[in-house]
């Protein structure tokens, strides 16, 4: 049974992590008009990213379980606190991006704007480092067998919200090509 669950486990994340990489690459890709089929393309690999989470849950669940059930001690495991916390707050982060984001994609593939405040795009690009960070550390986190004794929980989730940082700060070199309206009168200037 556990390796049933490993298996669909490590399938899910594969289906989630890559159809958010292509999301990610056709709204943040410079080189490209943002067109309705990359629309239609994003919101597919936004659907199957909301599949493979929600299978990640559901085999996330059976894994502590059945760990459980083989040792008690099991859940004592910090990792397993840090995955479930991040796994949370990333759902909570797909929620918010379903809502806002991907229903203004649709103006922008017929040419309308994403962006209209320095806050939207700091917005959005909060949105896509919580994201991306999460898929990253906990595709690591599963991996990474020496973190399941020895670290506790505050440095386990810290790495994760380091990494979301990195990746928010790095987004900056990315600039705001959504980005051409005045708004009150002003260029909308700075970052990106």
């Amino acid at each position: 049974m556990k390796t049933v669950l490993i298996y669909f486990h490590l399938l899910s994340l594969a289906a989630a992590f890559g159809s958010v990489l292509v999301a990610e690459y056709l709204i943040f890709s410079r080189h490209r008009q943002f067109s309705r089929d990359s629309y239609d393309t994003v919101i597919f690999a936004s659907r199957t990213a909301t599949i493979s989470l929600l299978l990640l849950w559901l085999t996330g669940i059976g894994l502590v379980s059945v760990g459980y059930l083989g040792d008690p001690l099991y859940i004592a495991n910090q990792k397993i606190w840090a995955k479930v916390s991040i796994v949370l707050l990333m759902s909570i982060n797909g929620i918010y991006i379903h809502r806002w984001l991907l229903p203004r994609f649709a103006d922008v593939a017929r040419g309308g704007l994403l962006i209209r405040t320095a806050v939207e795009s700091t917005r959005m690009r909060l949105a896509f480092a919580t994201s991306l960070a999460g898929w990253l550390i906990t595709a690591f986190y599963g991996t990474a067998k020496f973190l399941n004794e020895g670290y506790n929980y505050g440095e386990l989730y810290g790495l994760y919200l380091a990494a979301v940082v990195m990746i928010f700060m790095f987004s900056y070199l990315v600039p705001d090509h959504w980005i051409n309206h005045v708004h009150d009168g002003d260029p909308i200037t700075g970052p990106g």
